[in-house]
């Protein structure tokens, strides 16, 4: 069976009535027909080739709900606990987070609103946070990019249905789904990473009903503490089906994922069943995930939208490809339509949703320029030397970096250097006589240039984004970023 799928993957259904003849074959597809009726294996061959389709397209569709649960099993050995505890990383190399900058510390915090409302409180500070489902859809954004632009705020969550009393004074935020993901980040001026700890430790959260008592919710640092991420291990394999299954049967049906839902059904994914796959739906489900992820991985890495240039003869890449997310739509397209490419590329390089992103405008939260190619347009080798100008002054009001993703885990590279990243806070990287920035990428360390230095790992593949935090009108109209040089 697996040469089978393998060979009929992308097969399309040959209706009966599509054959003139009262026996044919289609050489294209390796359906047969006698009187109309499907001979031979050609029954077998389509049921088993509907069920890979409809996986692969599951599996992409899924994924930002996967790794949603992902992130929230990925803590509970830290500690954290749904709706007392939470937690905060400096988001060093061994802390794997999809795409997570390593300029400013998160804050993460799981509500389980089974119970009722769950109420998160933040006093005035520079956080920039969220909210997120269990599909990684957006339902609000908090601090800075809120609605009270840094002060302070009482934001009470709701869960699906909720129809009760809403207290004065604070500001309701719908969820469809039971379990949610509070995220913050904290933009410290000077970057200290103590200075984010005093911040986490003043958040509070609690039941509606214990509105008025003093808030118990505590975040725990865990600096220092390797947290893995379980999506990686469950990518590739029935771990997926099986987390996905465990997220169906937790939570609400939302009428908008019917047909998806019935793709799921489909394939043995049951709202109130037991998920048990037989040898064949097991073997078909984890191809369909090996598929799907190598084709999120291309649409990433070699999207064909000729949008996603920033500049036409440069190798820089925007993040999202189309631009800003749509917050009435809750997703990337428009009234017609979701892009799929883009949810696809973005879902599967990072993690979190937010208003915010992609707004290409000054004042904006930050600007993204990535790519994972050298100036003559091949993909960045580990074990080769490169050497990135960056002009100066960079266009970002608060403070720029340039990081590093390992491509097989979308994370920061872990090369032992003990971050991945160099950046204008921490590294204050050296500057040129002419006031730009020579940012040096490889495994050979660049004698007198090692703040402006990234250790990568031959043997693997990696990509860099530029992040501008607060990026200036210049951003978006005359600043320019060369293409990484190899250094020969």
């Amino acid at each position: 069976m697996t040469k089978r799928v393998l060979q009929l993957a992308a097969a399309t259904f040959i209706a009966a009535g599509s054959i003139p003849v009262a026996s044919a074959q289609d050489a294209r597809h390796g359906y047969t027909f006698e009187r109309g009726y499907p001979s031979g294996q050609t029954a077998e061959q389509a049921i088993d080739n509907a069920d890979l389709r409809r996986a692969i397209e599951a599996y992409k569709f899924f994924f930002p709900t996967v790794a949603t649960e992902g992130v929230f099993q990925q803590f509970v050995p830290h500690g954290m606990v749904p709706n007392e505890v939470g937690i905060i990383m400096p988001q060093d190399p061994e802390q794997q987070f999809a795409y997570a900058n390593q300029d400013t510390p998160y804050i993460l915090g799981h509500f389980d609103l089974s119970e009722g409302p769950m109420v998160v409180e933040l006093p005035d500070g520079p956080y920039i946070g969220g909210v997120n489902d269990h599909n990684e859809e957006w339902i609000a954004d908090s601090g800075i990019i809120g609605p009270t632009k840094g002060k302070a705020e009482k934001t009470i969550l709701l869960p699906p249905g909720y129809d009760g009393v809403i207290p004065d004074g604070y500001r309701p935020v719908r969820s469809k789904t039971v379990q949610v993901l509070w995220w913050a980040r904290v933009l410290s001026a000077t970057g200290s990473y103590d200075e984010a700890v005093e911040y986490a430790n003043k958040v509070q959260a609690y039941h509606i009903a214990d509105s008025g008592k003093t808030s118990t919710y505590r975040v725990i640092d865990i600096k220092g503490k390797p947290a893995p991420n379980p999506m990686l291990a469950w990518e590739h394999n029935i771990k997926y089906w099986e987390n996905l299954d465990k997220v169906l049967q937790e939570e609400p049906v939302q009428e908008k994922y019917r047909v998806m839902n019935g793709m799921l059904h489909q394939l043995g994914i049951r709202k109130g069943a037991p998920f048990a796959p037989d040898a064949r739906m097991k073997e078909i489900l984890e191809e369909a995930a090996r598929i799907g992820f190598d084709e999120m991985s291309v649409t990433y890495f070699a999207n064909p939208d000729p949008d996603r240039l920033v500049w036409e003869d440069r190798t820089w890449e925007f993040i999202p490809v189309v631009g800003a997310f749509d917050p009435r739509l809750k997703e990337w397209g428009g009234p017609s339509y979701r892009d799929l490419n883009t949810s696809d590329a973005y879902f599967w390089a990072g993690f979190g949703t937010s208003a915010a992103i992609g707004a290409r405008k000054a004042g904006s939260g930050s600007m993204y320029f990535t790519t994972p190619r050298d100036a003559t347009g091949v993909y960045l080798d580990g074990g080769k030397n490169y050497r990135l100008n960056v002009p100066g002054p960079v266009p970002a009001r608060l403070f720029w970096s340039v990081t590093v993703y390992d491509t097989e885990t979308r994370c920061i590279i872990d090369s032992g250097q003990g971050r991945g990243a160099v950046r204008s806070l921490h590294e204050k990287p050296v500057t040129n006589a002419d006031g730009s920035y020579d940012i040096y990428y490889g495994p050979d360390k660049p004698t007198g240039k090692e703040k402006n230095w990234v250790r990568t790992i031959p043997g693997k593949g990696w990509f860099t984004t530029l992040r501008m935090y607060g990026p200036t009108e210049e951003a978006f109209s005359t600043y320019k970023l060369p293409n990484i040089e190899k250094i020969r």
